[in-house]
């Protein structure tokens, strides 16, 4: 019999602004308040707040220096890049100590040619005060061998995520001990990933395929690219650069069951899921079909991408041809490097995004809602703006909180020596910012976004956050050979949000495969709790809904892996709140203020004034 290790919800208090003009711009609208003897009501006090920083269009800032965050990837090439030298970084973020603030976990590449440079990974810690700490020694997380992507996810159900690292050669998994620290279990788990030959490990995903509460682990295998391969090719008028992976062929992935007692078994071939040609890059689980099982999506490199459909049975069947993703609309194959699942057009089903090589273009898939995905990138304007660029990691998110989602890119080419064979071509790129318009169409909207859109990189691994806790969905991008990108999103549209985190108790304890469905000012939208996508990365798992206008959110229903169904009703806006399986309080969540309490700032404190109405049912 398993049994499910919980612990307490972390101690924690209403958030903060990130930064000290929103502190001000609070106790500015406090004080007018108080001159002209108005009743202080958390209503008028957001009212004052929204207006205050009101402004024509939702602004990113480059904060990264600012923010204390100075990693600079280290992609260790000598001369000529090899294609592994130019495949990394992603970079992941959890809230790994239970403050209510989200971490990031950066991955590093290596000295592979003893030179005597070293380079580690760097674990930052959210310090709440706009700026972040190194804390990589500390907790113990440095990486071992030449790194490329990392997902977090609590595979043994003790509240605290724990982080997998895909590197080159022998992976790591880092077992969260809940005080800061973290223990290299990589051997007693089983999930080195040696087991599937020389591998060369890219995307990762965490999800229970089998809804037994234990989370699962799933890692892609890329290039058959050995310490003797072929290092170099040549483009344009044989200049030598990187190869493109179909000159090596596949590696298998692999699929590790969760076994419950903090061990994993190989179950790629009885899963039906061994493709020992597969060039994996993304990965992402969902259920796209809606049938209350999680399925797999992988994006391949050269070759058809995979949908795996859910059996039910601990088996999977590839569907991507009949499903419509397998290829592009064009009939080609993508050089995939971004998976992104989530409903742009507000009908209820979970859209498809894609990125690909450049003078290919982006793709976006409709989802139908009978298992088939239409790709409508021309229909929806993607295709023309994203020719011209080398996309890699990013998706999906609502930036300026209208209820519609947008899609963020990040671009950079693979070859630096492109600009030599190709004049007009570039090796650093102009990262990308679409806004939907609600009407079926993505407007390209990168030149008026802020200073963030201003500089080019080798842009390569995304994540979504809402580092600052300030109701605005915040960009984080990894780059190849240089320092990351952290885009603070500034707000100005005025809209409302509200969030959600979600505790397991029949189900995993992080969540994962839980749906949330949100009704407001007139729209239903739906978020579904992956871990992994976008590229080599992971977002906040906090489920975040931009809400416009409205002031209340009517209904809030949550559909657990389990089964279980709840529903909250008439739910406050501007809230981070926490939803616990099968309790029908629906709760704060309390976050660990960094800045310093004064007196007048105790009237920014958010009271929830009677509990919403719930509804609970368990469903085959």
């Amino acid at each position: 019999m398993r049994v499910h290790k919980l612990c307490s919800p972390p101690v924690q208090e209403p958030r903060r602004p990130f930064f000290a003009r929103r502190v001000l711009q609070r106790l500015l609208a406090l004080g007018v308040l108080l001159i002209f003897n108005q009743t202080l009501s958390w209503d008028m006090l957001q009212a004052s707040v929204h207006q205050a920083k009101a402004s024509p269009s939702v602004q990113f800032d480059n904060i990264t220096q600012t923010a204390g965050i100075h990693f600079v990837h280290y992609k260790g090439s000598n001369g000529t890049s090899t294609i592994l030298e130019e495949a990394g970084p992603g970079v992941c973020v959890a809230d790994y100590d239970g403050d209510g603030w989200q971490d990031i976990y950066f991955v590093n590449g290596r000295d592979l040619y003893k030179r005597g440079v070293s380079a580690r990974n760097a674990l930052y810690h959210n310090n709440g005060d706009g700026t972040f700490t190194d804390v990589t020694e500390k907790a113990g997380v440095p990486g071992d061998a030449y790194g490329l992507g990392c997902v977090w996810g609590d595979y043994d159900n003790d509240g605290f995520p724990d982080l997998y690292v895909t590197q080159y050669g022998k992976n790591v998994l880092y077992h969260n001990k809940g005080d800061g620290t973290f223990t290299d279990v990589t051997d007693r788990a089983g999930v080195g990933g040696m087991d599937t030959g020389f591998p060369f490990h890219t995307g990762a995903t965490f999800f229970d395929y089998d809804r037994d509460g234990y989370l699962d682990l799933y890692v892609g295998g890329y290039a058959n690219f050995g310490p003797a391969s072929q290092r170099t090719c040549t483009i344009g008028a044989n200049i030598p650069t990187s190869c493109r992976p179909t000159l090596y062929g596949g590696t298998p992935p692999v699929l590790y069951h969760n076994n419950g007692n903090g061990t994993f078994t190989n179950v790629t071939k009885a899963a039906g899921m061994y493709q020992p040609k597969g060039l994996n890059l993304a990965v992402g689980a969902s259920d796209y079909d809606e049938d209350g099982w999680p399925d797999l999506f992988v994006a391949n490199d050269g070759i058809e991408a995979y949908l795996y459909h859910n059996n039910h049975n601990g088996k999977f069947t590839n569907v991507a041809m009949p499903a419509g993703m397998a290829l592009s609309m064009g009939g080609g194959a993508m050089a995939a490097m971004c998976i992104s699942l989530g409903d742009y057009n507000n009908d209820g089903h979970l859209d498809l995004f894609i990125s690909d090589f450049q003078d290919n273009s982006d793709h976006i898939w409709r989802n139908d809602g009978k298992g088939f995905f239409d790709e409508v990138s021309d229909a929806v304007g993607i295709t023309e703006p994203t020719r011209n660029v080398l996309s890699f990691g990013g998706g999906f998110f609502d930036y300026d909180n209208d209820g519609w989602l947008d899609v963020f890119i990040a671009n950079g080419h693979v070859y630096p020596e492109v600009e030599i064979a190709s004049p007009g071509s570039h090796y650093k790129q102009i990262n990308t910012l679409f806004h939907n318009d609600k009407k079926g169409k993505f407007v390209d909207v990168s030149k008026t976004s802020g200073n963030g859109f201003a500089t080019p990189y080798a842009g390569r691994g995304v994540a979504f956050a809402d580092f600052d806790n300030d109701g605005n969905v915040d960009v984080l991008v990894a780059n190849n050979n240089g320092p990351p990108l952290l885009l603070h999103n500034r707000g100005g549209a005025g809209n409302h949000f509200v969030n959600f985190k979600l505790i397991g108790t029949k189900s995993n304890r992080g969540a994962t495969g839980a749906r949330i469905r949100v009704r407001a000012n007139g729209t239903s939208q739906i978020r579904e709790i992956m871990a992994g996508g976008s590229y080599l990365s992971h977002s906040d798992l906090r489920a975040h809904f931009g809400i416009g206008p409205a002031t209340l959110a009517e209904t809030v229903e949550v559909y657990w892996p389990s089964g279980l169904r709840q529903a909250f009703r008439n739910v406050k806006v501007d809230q981070f709140y926490v939803i616990q399986e099968d309790r029908e309080q629906l709760r704060l969540q309390k976050i660990q203020p960094r800045l310093p309490v004064s007196a007048p700032q105790l009237g920014l404190v958010r009271l929830l004034i009677g509990p919403p109405t719930v509804e609970k049912s368990a469903e085959p």
